[in-house]
């Protein structure tokens, strides 16, 4: 097997002393992130940068064959890229197969996953820009750190895409030789993929599929008047979707928040619309209520299934007439309010009457449990170490597929408490079986925990296989277009694991 370092000097001289009346161009990276690439034994190779409206500028890339990456942005990894470009140092990602945190857009094709990926960060560009090693196969390098020649290339790259940039500032003219290798013409943005975030509204977001429509639904009605009902467990995230219908509405007042369970039913009609003064003994002024403080805007109906007969049917009569009088008062006010109102998971007449139900669902959505979404829990768990720490520790893979196949009884508060468990630990990274100890599985100190990558990614895959067979309705055509695998993987993968291949209860053993 050749050298890669044999032909380094000539390589480094033909980019530096090209022959007379040629310059140093883009069109030098191209064989040094092909030597890059060999020297690390990679597949592939990308040298890609990502402007500040979020798109990518592929400057060129290649394969194990020395060619051109069609369509090379498709194959990126954004957690890899953007973890990797936020270091100062190289960041190299091991078995990242099996870290769903590493999917690319392509894979929707049914492209298999790299084994490792390495991210070379280009220090002082115009913009986020780095070197992208990845293959197939393999274990990786031994580590991230660069020797002197592979230090002296990326450093060259860097120069050379700083030259070029210097030179298209100072000169009007593009020639022939500036123009990028890959298909795109440099300053052309190529639209960046998809991120797997399928829903966001302010500071909501979910990969839910089941919420997708409900929430492109809510951003159309925002606007409006249209009183909406938000259901779902405790940690599902019913005030903060809440805070976002408000936002989005355009409003400039303060969200007002009543909390239905806290209020007595003697102080309803007080806490509600306000008194006028001398209204009783105390009422030495007039006393704005929580309808007067939301008009214009928004009133939050907090755990209405939790407020007193009293608190509920003083609601309804606002709702119903548009109209109230102050404790005391002899004028009618109008209610010039929007109301969003949260509740437990509930059918009609159990905590809430019907009828003020029925009007406070102008539209109506249900927010699942975690265990039902568990993906929202990496995320918001990401989101809290992210804003904790300068140097998170790495979630093994073993460790994610744990969480994946974790019930989350208490939702996304069960996900911030082991957030900030994580951060507490010290460790550096975290497999399974520490995931395992700080999830609170009732291991002591010292045992030895009996749990394993393939078990747990076990436990995982049939999650995932149940809830594409749920949004698609039983469905195994849509099922297998959802997972990317054939109809006979999806017959076997069932049996595997005891899922019934036919019948409404898919979750038979």
């Amino acid at each position: 097997m050749a050298n890669p370092d044999d032909d380094l000097l000539a390589l480094i001289s033909g980019v530096f002393l090209p022959k007379k009346g040629e310059r140093a161009s883009l069109q030098a990276v191209s064989p040094l992130i092909g030597w890059l690439r060999s020297s690390f034994a990679a597949q592939r190779g990308i040298v890609v940068s990502c402007g500040e409206a979020g798109n990518y500028h592929v400057w060129s890339s290649r394969n194990a064959e020395g060619r051109k990456i069609a369509n090379a942005d498709t194959t990126i990894s954004h957690h890899a890229f953007e973890q990797g470009c936020h270091s100062s140092v190289p960041v190299l990602f091991r078995d990242s197969h099996l870290d769903r945190r590493m999917r690319t857009p392509s894979e929707t094709k049914g492209v298999q996953r790299a084994q490792w990926i390495l991210v070379i960060p280009l220090v002082n560009q115009q913009e986020v820009t780095s070197i992208y090693l990845d293959s197939k196969f393999g274990d990786g390098p031994g580590d991230a750190e660069l020797d002197a020649n592979q230090a002296l290339v990326v450093s060259l790259i860097g120069s050379l895409l700083e030259l070029d940039h210097l030179r298209r500032n100072t000169t009007s003219t593009v020639q022939p030789t500036d123009v990028v290798e890959e298909s795109c013409k440099l300053g052309e943005p190529i639209k960046r993929p998809n991120e797997p975030v399928l829903s966001k509204m302010g500071d909501f977001t979910t990969h839910s599929a089941l919420l997708k429509k409900p929430i492109e639904q809510l951003k159309k009605i925002a606007p409006t008047k249209i009183p909406v009902l938000i259901q779902g467990e405790s940690g599902t995230g019913k005030e903060l979707l809440a805070r976002a219908i408000h936002q989005a509405s355009g409003s400039d007042t303060e969200l007002v928040v009543l909390h239905c369970g806290t209020v007595t039913e003697s102080l309803v009609e007080i806490e509600l619309f306000g008194n006028e003064k001398g209204a009783f003994t105390d009422a030495q002024q007039e006393r704005h209520g929580l309808i007067d403080r939301a008009a214009g805007g928004t009133l939050l109906l907090d755990a209405i299934d939790e407020g007193s007969p009293a608190l509920q049917a003083a609601l309804l009569r606002v709702i119903e007439s548009g109209r109230y009088r102050r404790v005391a008062g002899t004028v009618e006010l109008e209610a010039d309010i929007r109301i969003l109102a949260c509740a437990s998971a509930i059918k009609h007449g159990a905590g809430i009457r019907p009828e003020l139900q029925f009007r406070l669902a102008g539209f109506e959505i249900q927010l699942p449990p975690f265990r039902d979404r568990p993906e929202d829990s990496l995320m918001i768990i990401d989101q809290y170490i992210a804003g904790e720490m300068s140097d998170p520790p790495r979630l093994l893979a073993d460790a994610q597929a744990l969480l994946l196949s974790h019930h989350w009884p208490g939702n996304g508060w069960d996900a911030i408490h082991l957030a900030r468990r994580i951060c507490a630990s010290g460790l550096r990274s975290i497999d399974g079986a520490a995931m395992q100890e700080l999830l609170g599985g009732g291991v002591q100190r010292g045992e030895e925990i009996q749990i394993g990558v393939k078990d747990v990614l076990g436990r995982a895959e049939r999650e995932v296989i149940l809830r594409a067979l749920d949004q698609s309705g039983g469905n195994k055509s849509e099922a297998c277009q959802t997972l990317g695998i054939s109809r006979r993987t999806l017959y076997r993968r069932m049996q595997k694991h005891g899922i019934s291949l036919k019948g409404p209860d898919r979750r038979g053993g």
